[in-house]
């Protein structure tokens, strides 16, 4: 009986298990908004408002359950495009619940939910194309609150609410920008240096040639590996081979400029790409780096030639640096 009862809380504890791995940051917001609108929606029902609203909040309950029960079933799958949707047919929603001739239960209810929408644009959805959205989404929402008596100095909801009603929209706006930056961020950024991982390092280094392929400008690629950083954690450990990494790129940072990305290839490895600045140039910027570095390192330059794409460009900065290494070890 006992081995029964375990083997089921097993079982239950991995189907658990499955359906969160299933999901995603995005794909449990949805679900949750999901909720919270249909909770919003239930109260609102029980106002019993006249047939017509009746009717719009029975479809706009039927909606919210289906758009949180979609969101968990599809997880990871869940796509932006679909919830950015659902957000624009709330808007116009609440806009209408807010729009003069309502009541202010209806209205106050419609403020309530436009948070949760402000927070999923500038959370889940591209830049810029979320703020472009808030921002019409505002100018909307001022015009319909300018015209509802309900929101007038002698109304029953008054001036302050339409103000608190614009301001909260516009934080939960730009709390969701935050945490998308900091979501960016984790996804693009070595942890332990603060330089972009190899995969955003390549797709900015795509970006940086193409356009300097169309203007004409000079670009250069500088491979770095640090010296002796197999013997330096073998003999004082791998904490002072990350304090060697994390502060070399440290110091690196303060010495580029503002727009020179930094990316960890792997290890030891390093990258930078300097735009405007021909081969000559990139070794002026070497020599700086090398005077504030706190661990030596050898270093390959390749400069952009027409028709280069990235992994020739790489290959010979590889070459440049492996052949530098050769002459010291000689």
């Amino acid at each position: 009986m006992v081995s029964t009862q375990a083997a089921a809380s097993a079982s239950s504890r991995g189907r658990s298990i499955r359906f969160l791995t299933r999901q995603n940051t995005h794909s449990l917001y949805v679900a949750a908004a999901g909720a919270l609108l249909s909770c919003t929606l239930v109260v609102d029902l029980l106002l019993q408002r006249d047939a017509f609203d009746l009717w719009v909040l029975w479809a706009l309950l039927a909606f919210c359950l289906a758009l949180s029960m979609t969101a968990l079933v599809m997880g990871r799958r869940f796509p932006v495009a679909v919830g950015l949707g659902c957000v624009v047919v709330f808007t116009i929603a609440s806009l209408y619940f807010l729009s003069p001739g309502g009541d202010e239960s209806s209205a106050v209810a419609s403020a309530q939910e436009l948070p949760i929408l402000a927070l999923y644009l500038g959370w889940f959805v591209p830049r810029p194309l979320g703020r472009i959205l808030m921002l019409v989404i505002t100018a909307l929402l001022v015009v319909v609150l300018a015209i509802n008596p309900l929101f007038r100095a002698s109304g029953v909801l008054g001036v302050p609410t339409g103000v608190q009603t614009i301001v909260i929209a516009l934080l939960c706006f730009e709390v969701g920008s935050m945490l998308w930056r900091q979501s960016e961020r984790r996804i693009t950024t070595d942890e332990l240096t603060g330089a972009l991982n190899r995969g955003a390092f390549l797709e900015r280094f795509g970006h940086d040639l193409a356009r300097a392929a169309r203007t004409g400008a000079p670009l250069s690629v500088v491979i770095i590996d640090f010296d002796g950083f197999k013997q330096l954690n073998d003999t004082r450990g791998h904490a002072a081979g990350d304090a060697a990494l994390s502060g070399t790129v440290l110091r690196w940072r303060e010495a580029l400029r503002a727009h020179d990305p930094i990316g960890r290839l792997g290890g030891d490895e390093f990258a930078l790409i300097l735009e405007h600045s021909d081969a000559e140039r990139a070794e002026g910027v070497v020599e700086r780096l090398r005077e504030v570095s706190q661990h030596d390192w050898s270093w390959g330059i390749a400069q952009a030639l027409p028709g280069d794409d990235m992994e020739r460009l790489l290959a010979r900065a590889d070459e440049a640096l492996y052949a530098l290494k050769r002459r010291r070890a000689g």
